[in-house]
C-alpha cells in the first residue's frame, strides 16, 4: 500500500484532520483505483515524522507550511527541509523527488520557495486554503505516485575483457542467490557492452549466469567451452592485403616508403572472425535465437561506427535486423586487438569507446529499477612503478580505464539527478576481487577465480551494506529479495567471507 505522509505546523488537531479528509476526498474523487491502494498519515511533530519515515517505507512527503508566517524564524518547514536534505541530514529517510512543499501565496510563501529551492524538491505549489487547492495538490501528488508504481527492471553490462566478463558472471550469481522467485534472465531489458554484450546475449536468450559460466568454461549444458583458438585468429589475411597494396603503390610512385609502412599496419592483430563463428553457432542451437526481434525481452548491443565516432545500439528501431552474433562481435572489437566488424557497409568497433553501459537507452525503454556491473575499475597501487613493471599492455590497460572509468563515474551522477524516480544499483570491483584483477596481463582468457571472488565478495556486500536497499527497490518490483541462509547468523556468515578474503590476499 502507497502511503502519504502530510506534515503541518499547526497542532490543532481539527486542522490535521480536516487535512487528511480533504485529500482523501481529492483521491478518491479524480482517482478512484489509485486512492483504494493509498494511506494518508497527517503528522504535526517534526521528531515523530523522522521516526515515521526511518520506520515506514513513506512513498511521498507532503510539507503543508500555509500555517506558518514570517514571524517564525527559522520555521518548521524549514527545519524540516534541513534536517531531510542537507549533507549532514538524517541520511536518506526519503528523496527529494518525492517530497512537495505547499506554501502561501503571499510574501512569506515567495520567500520560503526561493529558499527551498536549493533542495530540488519534486515541487513547490503556492495555494490558498481551501478544497480546491487540495485537488490541485492531489493532482501533483498523482503524478508522483504513479512515476514510482513498479516498472521494468535492466540489467546494464559493461566490457572489461575476459576478466570483466567473468566478473561480471561472478556478481550475477551473486545476485541471484538473493532472488529466489525471479531469474535475472528474465529481466525486461538487457544493455551490454563488449564482454558485457557476450554476457547478454546469453542472458536475454534465457540463460543463466551459471549456465554462462559452465558452458563457456567447461562445454556443459547448452553452450560450447570457449577456446584459445575461437578468440586468437591472427589478422594474416589484411596484413597480406595491405602488404600487396603498399608494394603496388611503391612500384606505381604513389606513395612514399614511410607512409606504406603505416599503411602496413593490420587494423587488428586478431581477425576476429573465430569468434564470431563460435557466437554464431551457439545462437544458432534449438532454443536459442540470432534475431533481436524475436526475443522475449529487449536487448540492446552497444557498438562504436568507427568514421563517425557515433554510438549505435544494436537491438533499437533501425538496427534490430542485424543478427545478434554480428552485433556481438562489433561491440567487442577492441581496436587495434580486434578488427572492425563490417555491418551494412559500415565498420564497427568497441562500444566502449563511447558509451559505458547504455543506462540511458534502458530508462527510455521504461526501466525503473537498474542493476549496474562495471568491471572497468582502473588498478590503485601506492607503490610507483607498479603498472609501468607490468609492461606496455598493461600501461594501456590502465590508461583506457582510466578514461572510461572517469567518464562514467561522472554520467552515473548526472543520470541519478536527471532520473531520480529511477533505482540504481552499481557493482564494481573491489577488495579482494581488485587485487585478483590487477594481476599479470598475460592472464587474458579463462579466470574462474575472478568469478567465484567477485560472488564472494558481492555476496558479502549485499549482505553488509547493500541488502535494505536492493530489498526495498525489488520489492517495489514486486520481486522477493531475501537470503536463503540467514540461519548462519551474521557474524558466521562475516567470519566466513573474511576467510575467503585472505586466501587471495
Amino acid at each position: 500500500m502507497n502511503q502519504i505522509v502530510v506534515f503541518t505546523s499547526s497542532s490543532i488537531l481539527s486542522t490535521a484532520r480536516g487535512a487528511e479528509a480533504a485529500l482523501e476526498q481529492a483521491a478518491h474523487q479524480f482517482s478512484p483505483r489509485l486512492a483504494r491502494g493509498i494511506r494518508i498519515v497527517v503528522e504535526t511533530n517534526a521528531s515523530h515524522l523522522l521516526a515515521r519515515l526511518r520506520s515506514h517505507d513513506v512513498d511521498v512527503l507532503v510539507i503543508d507550511a500555509r500555517q506558518e508566517t514570517a514571524s517564525q524564524t527559522p520555521s518548521s518547514s524549514q527545519v524540516l527541509m534541513s534536517q531531510l536534505f542537507t549533507e549532514s541530514s538524517a541520511g536518506d529517510l526519503i528523496g527529494r523527488e518525492q517530497t512537495w512543499l505547499i506554501v502561501p501565496p503571499n510574501r512569506w510563501g515567495t520567500e520560503l520557495s526561493f529558499q527551498a529551492g536549493v533542495f530540488r524538491l519534486a515541487g513547490i505549489l503556492a495555494l490558498e486554503q481551501s478544497d480546491q487547492a487540495w485537488r490541485t495538490i492531489w493532482t501533483n501528488l498523482e503524478k508522483t505516485l504513479r512515476r514510482r508504481e513498479a516498472g521494468r527492471v535492466a540489467l546494464c553490462l559493461a566490457g572489461g575483457g575476459f576478466e570483466g566478463l567473468f566478473f561480471e558472471l561472478g556478481v550475477l550469481r551473486a545476485l541471484q542467490h538473493f532472488l529466489p522467485e525471479y531469474a535475472l534472465q528474465d529481466a525486461d531489458i538487457v544493455c551490454g557492452i563488449s564482454a558485457g554484450a557476450v554476457i547478454g546475449a546469453f542472458l536475454a536468450n534465457g540463460l543463466s549466469a551459471s549456465d554462462i559460466m559452465s558452458g563457456m568454461l567447461r562445454g556443459q549444458g547448452t553452450l560450447d567451452r570457449i577456446e584459445r583458438s575461437s578468440v586468437f585468429d591472427l589478422n594474416y589475411a589484411e596484413l597480406s592485403s595491405r602488404f600487396g597494396r603498399a608494394a603496388r603503390s611503391l612500384a606505381r610512385r604513389r606513395t612514399t616508403l614511410l607512409q606504406s609502412f603505416f599503411h602496413l599496419a593490420p587494423t587488428g592483430i586478431f581477425a576476429g572472425k573465430r569468434l564470431r563463428s563460435y557466437l554464431q553457432l551457439q545462437l544458432s542451437k534449438p532454443g536459442l535465437t540470432d534475431d533481436f526481434r524475436q526475443l522475449p525481452h529487449g536487448l540492446y548491443i552497444g557498438a562504436t561506427d568507427q568514421d563517425t565516432a557515433e554510438h549505435i545500439v544494436f537491438g533499437s528501431p533501425g538496427w534490430d535486423h542485424v543478427p545478434i552474433h554480428q552485433a556481438v562481435r562489433a561491440s567487442t572489437a577492441l581496436t587495434p586487438i580486434f578488427a572492425p566488424e563490417l555491418i551494412d557497409n559500415r565498420y564497427f568497433v568497441d562500444g566502449a569507446f563511447t558509451r559505458t553501459t547504455n543506462v540511458r537507452i534502458a530508462v527510455e525503454n521504461g526501466a525503473t529499477l537498474v542493476i549496474l556491473v562495471d568491471p572497468l575499475v582502473p588498478t590503485h597501487n601506492d607503490q610507483p612503478g607498479h603498472v609501468f613493471e607490468k609492461g606496455g599492455i598493461m600501461v594501456g590497460m590502465q590508461g583506457l580505464k582510466s578514461l572510461i572509468h572517469g567518464r562514467f563515474d561522472r554520467a552515473i551522477h548526472m543520470l541519478r539527478a536527471m532520473y531520480p524516480h529511477v533505482a540504481f544499483h552499481l557493482f564494481q570491483p573491489d577488495g579482494a576481487t581488485m587485487r585478483v584483477m590487477a594481476g599479470a596481463p598475460a592472464k587474458i582468457f579463462h579466470r574462474p577465480e575472478v568469478e567465484e571472488i567477485a560472488f564472494r565478495e558481492t555476496l558479502r556486500s549485499i549482505r553488509q551494506y547493500r541488502f535494505e536497499a536492493l530489498q526495498r527497490d525489488f520489492t517495489r518490483h514486486a520481486i522477493a529479495f531475501t537470503d536463503p541462509q540467514t540461519d548462519l547468523g551474521t557474524i558466521k556468515r562475516d567470519l566466513l567471507d573474511q576467510a575467503a578474503e585472505v586466501q587471495v590476499a
